[in-house]
């Protein structure tokens, strides 16, 4: 019991000379940066103007990751910026969200002109694209802006478009174009994401497999003249014995003499 109460005492006593250390150590330091003030207060500027560069870089970054973030329907909203980009647009997020006014989504892209902004979003069907429309304009926000003129709200079929003037009006024209482009560009199947699966997506097939083709009729087997006589002889005694008439005889001769 008493080695106990010793080691106690001990780890005290130890704690306390840590805690004496301490003070006097900040205490040299604040003794310091009072003695040469003119050192200290750049030093310490530059280590808050360095922890807020830091910090702001990693919130851009963070903020990237979150504006690209990849989907199954990539290769579709690629063709998308391709075409785009000819026309002077710029990509600036895709894949942010996965519902729009409650209503699931395949995939989102949002592109950025000289006073123009277009969100283009996929849906699975045009049902889910006219819902998502509804339920966009049942937002007073989004009502105000489209009385406006400053947002055009839009369903095509799988697609819903919503156009930005970025403060000023919407270019229904330019609109129409860009619609009218993504409108030519097929959307073909979703491809498997590998988003934090670790495995790797199946890429489709590079061609189809052929199917095996119809095997061919077996060529009629050409009787010998032999076979041919013989069979217009036996006509013949049809005939005569009156099963078959005159011109049932001559069309089956015929046909006979064509296949020698």
């Amino acid at each position: 019991m008493a080695d106990g109460q010793k080691g106690t005492t001990v780890a005290q006593q130890q704690k306390s000379g840590v805690g004496c250390l301490t003070i006097f150590v900040f205490l040299v330091l604040l003794g310091l940066t009072i003695e040469y003030w003119y050192v200290a207060v750049p030093l310490i500027l530059l280590s808050v103007a360095g922890g807020l560069t830091y910090h702001s870089k990693q919130q851009k970054k963070q903020q990237e990751i979150a504006r690209h973030r990849p989907g199954p329907r990539d290769p579709w909203l690629n063709e998308i910026a391709v075409a785009l980009a000819d026309f002077g647009f710029i990509e600036y997020a895709r894949n942010t969200g996965s519902q729009i006014a409650g209503v699931p989504i395949e995939g989102d892209i949002r592109l950025d002109a000289d006073r123009f902004s277009v969100i283009i979003t996929l849906f699975a069907t045009a049902e889910l694209a006219r819902q998502s429309d509804i339920g966009l304009r049942a937002k007073p926000e989004v009502r105000a802006a489209i009385a406006d003129g400053k947002t055009i709200v839009s369903a095509e079929d799988l697609i819903l478009y919503v156009a930005n003037g970025r403060g000023g009006f919407v270019d229904e024209n330019r609109l129409s174009e860009v619609v009218q482009l993504v409108s030519g560009i097929p959307v073909g199947p979703p491809r498997a994401s590998t988003v934090g699966t670790g495995t790797p997506a199946t890429p489709p097939p590079a061609f189809a497999p052929a199917r095996p083709a119809p095997p061919r009729p077996a060529p009629e087997a050409v009787p010998a003249r032999g076979d041919v006589l013989d069979q217009i002889k036996r006509l013949a005694e049809l005939r005569d014995t009156g099963v078959l008439s005159e011109a049932e005889f001559e069309a089956k001769k015929a046909e006979l003499l064509r296949r020698i």
